[in-house]
């Protein structure tokens, strides 16, 4: 008896209930392939490539593309980067290391990032006159692996120093000391030395 009642109750307020509601809204699918206000196109037609726009903004501006002759990002092409070898003359074997100091200076109008996956900035190595390797600086260094970032802002000068060893060297024969930006193989510099007696 108490089940009669209760679908008689809900019988006579269903009515009522379904004149209070809001007129149904089309679903997800109907509402994607509707037409729009002008009738040209569906609204999917207009949002279907809203994210190209904002994936390309969010792209890392330093991410490597292209090979190694790509040019390089715009905010790369304003950074210079020196070397300073001291002693400048190198005599052996007097001369038991060389201090080498890389300086990077944006002369650009903004600042410019750079990131890192280690906590290695800057690496020199020696070469002899063939280009062969004799030696790397960060082979000798403790490496975290913890990534790092630098805002290098406009007219500021950064400035990394590394002692390289000369016992692979010779007298009189020509070498190549070249520094260099793991991360960024545009950042670089190289410098003919050749030790005297």
């Amino acid at each position: 008896m108490k089940m009669f009642h209760l679908a008689l109750c809900a019988a006579i307020l269903a009515p009522l209930h379904a004149a209070d509601e809001a007129p149904a809204r089309p679903g997800f699918w109907k509402r994607t392939f509707q037409k729009t206000a002008d009738g040209v196109g569906s609204v999917w037609d207009g949002t279907k490539n809203v994210g190209k726009k904002a994936a390309g903004a969010v792209a890392a501006p330093f991410a490597k593309k292209g090979g190694k002759d790509a040019a390089p990002p715009p905010a790369l092409q304003n950074l210079t980067m020196t070397m300073k070898v001291e002693p400048a003359q190198i005599r052996l074997p007097d001369t038991r290391a060389i201090e080498v100091t890389v300086s990077l200076v944006n002369t650009g109008k903004t600042g410019v990032h750079l990131e890192f996956p280690t906590s290695l900035r800057v690496d020199v190595l020696v070469k002899d006159a063939r280009g062969k390797m004799l030696s790397r600086w960060s082979d000798d260094q403790p490496i975290e692996k913890e990534p790092g970032m630098l805002l290098i802002n406009p007219r500021e000068r950064l400035e990394y120093s590394a002692k390289i060893s000369t016992r692979e060297m010779t007298a009189g024969q020509p070498f190549e000391i070249e520094a260099f930006y793991p991360s960024y193989e545009k950042l670089r510099v190289v410098k003919a030395v050749t030790p005297v007696r």
